[in-house]
């Protein structure tokens, strides 16, 4: 593989959210004409602005109105998309991977920026995982308001009314911001379409919330929460406070104390987990890491570091007075800004400054243009609370085409009907085919890894750094599993060597298997053992006896083997396992010409769905192809190509496929040190 040349930044970010997006506008503000480089490195080329994404669920916002490209708000910052793998905090680089088809990209830096929030892990809650949507980018917005308009339709073809409303029960699950503002948005967008759909009433439909607390919006005073519960029962919205979810089903929800509600759509908005680069940062004492956050001075470096520097849902960052910041946007918004600045400062060797900002208050959307605020001290709801609320969050929205787009949508929704199109979005299987040419390469050492193959038609080579072939994967084999089930970076390289078509499978899919089918666990894990290198497979070589690494098959193979005929009757099958106690049986016809190998195991397996059938000869039986090894092949060679292939025992026979002899791994580990001498051929035994 060749050497990337590193590319270098001045201030390296991480994280495309309002945290990292303004620190990155900040420091190239502040560092313009130094000729300092700023980098900023996300998952996504665009920014998404969270508090509206309840509006996209309810129908008053188009998605792409939510999002604003990076580069755009960002112009004098270079944007990479991609996602880091590597990151070394003491010789200052990171390595990240931007795709399937892009070569990875090594970065250096003098100063990090940890803006990376906070990942999602909603597997604490059986079931939540496979059946509640979630509620953290755009995507999620879209699949949610497209599932909501896709059960009004098959709702309204329903003539039963009791099935109609099972199928329109809608369960919201958490009583924060996001939880509050998308049970009221998803109330009333069905409030606002129903009147479309002939065969549904007001009745037809609910909306259940449920949160652990005594209280909804417990960041808010007793009375807003009081009189946000109040509005929202108003509008219909079922409120079931004190409670939490044990587990989901296809169509329950089952609560702590063992309530079952009917639901087939259940919306997640807990679940928040650290983000895994953080996690690793805190195990391997990189960085000083509590509760999964790094923790932070006023100035916003990293505690014990000069040049590493965290902000946002990742950071815990002390408040002026006292505890630390919430985990909101005003709060990121100015963090970002700070760091931008303190690093301009920092880098001319000037005071930095400190965190000062106590926040403006706090907005929640309820719906049916309603709204409670905290601002300045001072509690607002209703109609105000509503109109503050957009106010604040279109001035906050970043780009001026952005606050006219959505000005224009806002203003037309108080005129028009919400916007009822059935746009589902379609998202990538997680299992797909892809097609190779001859010479194709399909990763590389080094290279995370993202898949799982299993090889539908042709041939790839995985090989070593030395370019020596370690598996010829071709048509129903598979491989992959040794990275993912490790560190899940690839040690080899993957070559197409003909037109190949190939099942790939995520990496997310293959672990939800692995985890859930033992049986699976294992093979994989056997399997993993045959990518070997060959440094590897000659390192126990060198321990084996001299007559192991200088002779050939025919040495050390088994004449005297177990034969069964194909013409043979089960009964004779039976009659050789009682007698010869193997685990395989070559099967051969009768001048001799191996026609396949009989596993006892699978054997009677067959017969327990066929049983002693008195007709049934060795041919019906489930045969399987042997691994055929030439008399002549040198012993290494041999013990190499077992090891390759993972099979434990091999035919020794001619280009004429007929029978003469056996070889096993068992029979090259402990063949004696003494030489004996070569056995001459002789006839296969016929039953």
């Amino acid at each position: 593989m060749s050497t990337v040349p590193a590319r270098h930044y001045d201030v390296v970010i991480l994280g495309g959210g309002f945290a990292g997006v303004y620190c990155a506008q900040q420091a190239t503000k502040r560092l313009k004409g130094t000729g300092k480089t700023v980098a900023l490195i996300a998952a996504e080329n665009h920014m998404v602005f969270q508090p509206m994404l309840p509006e996209v669920v309810g129908g008053s916002l188009s998605p792409r109105h939510v999002v604003n490209p990076i580069r755009l708000i960002c112009p004098r910052a270079d944007v990479l998309k991609g996602t880091v793998f590597a990151l070394d905090l003491h010789h200052k680089t990171l390595t990240l991977t931007g795709g399937q088809f892009t070569p990875d990209v090594k970065v250096t830096f003098d100063h990090l920026v940890l803006c990376l929030g906070a990942d999602v892990d909603v597997s604490r809650i059986p079931g939540m995982a496979e059946h509640a949507y979630l509620m953290r980018n755009v995507g999620d917005a879209m699949k949610l308001r497209a599932a909501i308009i896709s059960r009004m339709e098959e709702a309204n073809l329903i003539s039963d009314e009791t099935t109609r409303r099972k199928l329109l029960n809608f369960v919201v699950v958490g009583g924060g911001y996001s939880g509050v503002e998308t049970a009221g948005q998803i109330m009333d967008l069905l409030h606002s379409v129903s009147k479309f759909y002939e065969n549904i009433k007001p009745e037809d439909f609910s909306v259940s919330l449920i949160h652990s607390g005594e209280h909804l919006l417990p960041m808010l005073s007793t009375s807003l929460a009081t009189y946000t519960e109040k509005k929202l029962s108003e509008m219909g919205v079922k409120l079931m406070l004190k409670q939490r979810v044990r587990s989901v089903t296809a169509r329950f929800v089952v609560l702590e104390d063992g309530t079952k509600l009917e639901a087939t759509s259940v919306v997640c908005t807990v679940g928040n987990a650290p983000h895994p680069l953080i996690v690793r940062l805190g195990q391997q004492r990189a960085l000083t890491v509590e509760r999964n956050k790094v923790m932070v001075n006023p100035t916003g470096q990293a505690l014990g570091q000069t040049h590493v520097w965290s902000a946002g849902d990742c950071a815990s960052f002390p408040k002026s007075g006292g505890g630390s910041c919430p985990e909101t946007a005003q709060f990121a918004y100015r963090q970002g800004l700070m760091i931008g600045d303190n690093i301009a400062l920092a880098m001319k060797g000037e005071m930095l400054k400190t965190f000062d900002f106590k926040g403006l208050g706090e907005l929640a959307s309820i719906g049916h243009r309603s709204a409670v605020a905290n601002m300045m001290g001072f509690n607002f709801s209703g109609i105000l609370a509503w109109f503050m609320w957009r106010t604040v969050y279109l001035m906050k929205l970043p780009g001026l085409d952005r606050k006219l787009r959505v000005m224009t949508e806002w203003t037309f929704d108080l005129f028009f009907p919400r916007d009822i199109n059935l746009l589902t979005p379609q998202y990538s299987s997680p299992m797909e085919e892809m097609h190779l040419e001859a010479g194709d390469i399909l990763f590389l050492s080094g290279e995370p890894a993202q898949s799982f193959y299993a090889v539908k038609q042709g041939r790839v080579n995985i090989t070593d750094d030395k370019n020596e072939v370690v598996k010829s994967a071709t048509k129903g084999d598979h491989f992959g599993e040794r990275a993912l089930l490790g560190d899940r970076i690839w040690r080899f390289n993957a070559t197409a060597m003909e037109p190949t078509t190939l099942v790939a499978i995520s990496a997310r899919t293959f672990d939800k298997l692995v985890s859930s089918i033992g049986s699976l666990s294992q093979l994989f894990k056997r399997t993993a053992e045959t990518y070997d290198r060959p440094q590897d497979i000659e390192h126990v070589l060198a321990k084996l006896p001299q007559r192991c690494r200088s002779g050939v098959a025919r040495d050390l193979m088994i004449t005297d083997v177990a034969v069964l005929r194909e013409d043979g009757m089960l009964s004779e099958a039976l009659e050789l396992f009682q007698k010869e106690r193997h685990s395989t049986y070559p099967v051969v016809d009768a001048s001799g010409h191996v026609r396949g190998v009989l596993r006892r195991n699978e054997c009677y397996q067959w017969l327990k769905h066929h049983a002693m059938d008195e007709k049934a000869r060795v041919r019906d039986l489930p045969l399987h192809r042997p691994l055929f090894i030439a008399p002549d092949m040198p012993l290494p060679d041999v013990f190499e190509t077992l090891i390759r292939t993972g099979a434990s025992k091999a035919i020794i026979s001619g280009s004429d496929f007929k029978l003469q002899g056996m070889l096993t791994l068992f029979d090259l580990l402990t063949c004696p040190v003494t030489p004996e001498a070569t056995p001459a051929e002789v006839a296969v035994p016929v039953m």
